[in-house]
């Protein structure tokens, strides 16, 4: 007896502009600095607070936690807090440019001017392309009497200051856009970003708009944007935006089961995203992005019938990222395509339908691991729940279920869910 085995790709169109993992990740230390950087760039340092205590007992000994966390102490003007987290991030790690930042901040505070611009003279290092720092450090040279080297450092602010404030404009258009999202008006949202995009633009609009015109259905706008998206990106050696958009331009590929190009799109985000960032939300970004691209590799990798390369980087991934349950998923859809490791694929399905019940592709896998080694009851039951929720999948579960109540003669009922399975398919 053979069942349908469909290894369905997990595609989803996630809209956010912002940092994010991925809606799969469970609440970690990683996804609540990047939520803590959004609410702080949005002046809203103390739900940043808020989100960061809520997982502190876990990031005792992160240091990209208490980077983000002395940032948002400076916010509130906290800086003796602000101070003892940053030492500790920099202890941690040496080359983490926002903690040198935060920390030449607070020496400024208390006026110890010359410590001030030695931390200014290190993040300036790690993270040259950062206006803020030469403009700091600027003020404590001017006040030590250094005009010189304030003017030097000044010109530099001058020079940097309006990518600075490009970004910062762009951030008001990500969310009035994301605004109309929540709202549920995806039309409105398009035809505002539609008018915002230009050949001068930051490459995190058109990205925008791409991912908006893929979630309401138009893929061709969804491609021709993320496309220009990465082009711009590339052209301004905007790292964290090419990644972005290579890893989403991959999964419009996918939807076009064109494998071959979003494999290369991923390998190309993969590299990318090894590369150190000096800032600690998007080194985490950036971790989490690198993860993305590998999983989705794997699942392009699966397709094309290369299961061996699919396991190298799905394992990869669940070394480095164990709360990424997502990597379970596409591993479980590994073990189940081998036609063999069926107990090794019930167990990661398992892993992920603790977490998240509502998985059918989870939920449909496991029911085929099941019915391969017998465990009817258990194939009958994913089933029935598979059915329920998704009416998308509804004519494989049925038909799958029919062939087990076959098997346990139970004729009545496998004529019933035959029928079904035929009013269910889609036209």
């Amino acid at each position: 007896m053979h069942f349908t085995l469909k290894i369905a790709l997990t595609l989803s169109l996630a809209l956010s502009a912002g940092l994010q993992l991925t809606a799969w990740a469970d609440a970690t230390v990683d996804n609540a600095i990047l939520e803590a950087n959004n609410y702080r760039r949005n002046h809203n340092s103390r739900e940043a607070l808020a989100v960061l205590q809520s997982v502190e007992k876990q990031a005792t000994n992160n240091a990209a936690f208490l980077a983000e966390r002395g940032a948002v102490y400076v916010a509130l003007d906290q800086y003796a807090a602000a101070m003892k987290d940053c030492n500790l991030a920099i202890k941690l790690d040496p080359k983490i440019s926002d903690a040198y930042d935060r920390r030449a901040f607070c020496w400024t505070v208390s006026n110890q001017l010359d410590k001030a611009i030695a931390d200014y003279t290190t993040a300036i290092k790690l993270n040259p392309l950062s206006p803020m720092p030469y403009h700091n450090r600027a003020i404590a040279y001017r006040k030590l009497g250094k005009l010189k080297l304030a003017n030097a450092d000044m010109k530099h602010y001058l020079t940097l200051r309006p990518a600075r404030e490009v970004r910062n404009e762009a951030s008001v258009h990500h969310n009035a856009a994301l605004t109309k999202e929540k709202d549920g008006d995806i039309k409105g949202a398009i035809n505002y970003l539609k008018y915002q995009v230009q050949d001068d633009s930051p490459a995190s609009l058109p990205l925008h708009l791409g991912k908006l015109y893929a979630q309401s259905g138009d893929m061709t706008n969804g491609m021709k944007f993320t496309n220009q998206a990465v082009g711009k990106a590339d052209k301004d050696k905007d790292t964290s935006v090419a990644i972005s958009a290579r890893i989403f331009r991959a999964r419009l590929l996918c939807k076009q089961r064109d494998f071959n190009a979003a494999i290369k799109d991923c390998s190309e985000a993969a590299e990318l995203s090894n590369k150190t960032e000096p800032v600690s939300a998007l080194k985490i970004k950036a971790k989490g992005e690198h993860a993305l691209a590998l999983t989705l590799r794997a699942e392009c990798y699966l397709e094309t019938k290369k299961p061996d390369l699919a396991m190298a980087d799905v394992n990869q991934v669940i070394k480095q990222n164990p709360d990424l349950i997502v990597a379970y998923e596409t591993r479980g859809a590994i073990y189940l395509a081998s036609g063999k490791q069926y107990k090794e694929a019930i167990a990661d399905y398992s892993k992920v339908l603790k977490n998240f019940p509502n998985s059918v592709k989870s939920r449909m896998g496991r029911a085929e691991a099941y019915s391969a080694t017998k465990q009817y009851k258990e194939a009958i039951k994913d089933y029935t729940i598979a059915i329920e929720k998704s009416p998308s999948e509804a004519s494989d579960a049925y038909g799958n279920r029919a062939k087990i109540y076959r098997i346990l003669h139970e004729d009545k009922k496998a004529a019933a869910d035959l029928l079904k399975a035929h009013q269910a398919k889609p036209d």
